[in-house]
This record gives structure tokens, sequence and C-alpha cells, in this order.
């Protein structure tokens, strides 16, 4: 499962990870022998011997540890695996194109992602959004657009960490109504890698997050699956409305929001 990205600023929170991508067939390989293993209750942490991850590893766990938590609330998953998270020093070390960058291998309850300094929201939101990646479909089976697939691990980040979900991706809207496509473009898979992606991203997190706040998770999961041409009449059939009118009911619950 392909997933396009962005890149993350580290003078703002953007919910765009660059290289971000889900691999359902190929796991985190190669692994090569260097890494010092930490447990969490849930989670097991592979960070470099005297790396940045392992100096700040006890916070690094309880971050996801927390995530994992809200994640399987929010969308009632019945997953209870173990997920492994892969800390590297560098992009060139993890084998991704930039340092603000993950891949999940939900398939083998992993991922990778670059984990350097500083300790603070861009971090902490990306290696949440691809633990995010490893518990909705271990939980919910694959989504079959990029819309769902990407807006769903942003739309879900907790908050207790950092300020990378709700508190960011409502003003966030508010803020950039000039640049927003509709949702009938972002939901088209054809049309979703022709929109810039820290927009694409941020605008399906935005519109999810507001979906589940306002009408439950339960309504979400029946759209969950859908493809590109099936999610218009599925929206329409589940909410009793149709996209346009929940995209205007979510554009107006954002302009309220103080920035």
């Amino acid at each position: 499962m392909r997933a396009r990205g962005g890149h993350i600023r580290a003078s703002l929170i953007v919910l765009a990870f660059a290289s971000s991508a889900c691999h359902t067939i190929l796991g985190p390989a190669p692994i090569d022998r260097n890494w010092t293993v930490h447990e969490g209750p849930r989670v097991s942490f592979y960070v470099r011997p005297g790396s940045f991850a392992e100096l700040n590893v006890a916070r690094l766990i309880d971050v996801l540890e927390d995530q994992y938590s809200v994640t399987v609330s929010a969308l009632r998953l019945t997953y209870a695996g173990r997920v492994r998270a892969f800390a590297f020093n560098s992009a060139a070390d993890a084998d991704l194109s930039s340092t603000y960058s993950g891949r999940a291998f939900p398939d083998n309850e992993a991922f990778r992602f670059v984990c350097v300094a500083p300790l603070g929201d861009n971090l902490f939101g990306l290696m949440s959004h691809e633990a995010n990646h490893v518990l909705i479909i271990n939980g919910l089976g694959r989504a079959r657009t990029y819309f769902m697939t990407e807006g769903l691990a942003s739309a879900l980040l907790s908050e207790r960490f950092h300020s990378a979900g709700r508190q960011f991706l409502f003003p966030w809207t508010k803020s950039h109504r000039s640049q927003l496509p509709a949702l009938s473009r972002l939901i088209d898979d054809g049309e979703w890698g022709r929109v810039d992606s820290q927009v694409a991203y941020n605008v399906s997190a935005s519109f999810l997050a507001w979906l589940i706040d306002s009408r439950g998770s339960d309504s979400l999961r029946q759209i969950y699956s859908a493809t590109s041409s099936e999610l218009p009449d599925r929206i329409k059939t589940v909410y009793g409305r149709p996209l346009e009118a929940l995209e205007a009911d979510w554009l107006r619950f954002c302009d309220t929001w103080a920035v």
C-alpha cells in the first residue's frame, strides 16, 4: 500500500510525513544487530546504542503507549498485539528519503522512523502516525483510499504529549481555507498525488477527526474500506447526508475555532 508524503518543518507542525509509507508485505528488513531493545507494556523500542533515541527512550515509550490506548479506544479495536518501533539515527541509516520520515510494516506489527532532536511535536507526531498505521490496519484491515489511510492515521493523534492533533488541525483548516481542495477530489486516489502533500494530509485528517467527534467511530468504520468510487455513496448511506453537506458542516465548525 503506497502512501505519499511531504515534509515536517521544524518551525511549524504540519501533519504530512516525508516518505511515509505503509508496506503490508515486506517487513522492516534488513535489520542489523546493532540495537538495544527497551520494552514497554505493549511496545518494543529498538534504538541504536548511545543514540538520541536511547537517551529519551522512556519518553518515547510513554508517547507510543498513550497513542496505542487512544487509537484502540477511539476505533473500538480488538487488536492487542505488540508494536515494534525501530528508531534510526538518520534518513540514510533508515533507508528513507528525509530526516522527518517513517515507514510502517503492519503485517509485521512494526515501523521504522528517523529519531533526531528536538524531542517534541514533530518527532512525536511522526512516530505516532506510523504506529497508527500498524494499529489501524491490524484492527480494521486495509483502507482502500489514500484519503482514509493517511488521514485517519493523523486524525487519531493523541495530544497528551504533543499538539499535533485536533488542536492543530482545526485552526489550520480555518487559516488555510483558500488552499483547501474539495473533499471529492481528495477521496479520488487518482487526484491525491496531485495535491500538495501537506494540504492533502492535513485536510483529510481534519475532516476525519471532526467526523469521528461529531458522528462517532461506528459510522466511520462502515465507510473505512470503501474505494474512491464507492466512498460518496457509502457516506450518503451511512450518514444520511452527501459528502458535500458534511464538508460544509465541517468547514463551519472549523470557522468557529479560535486561532
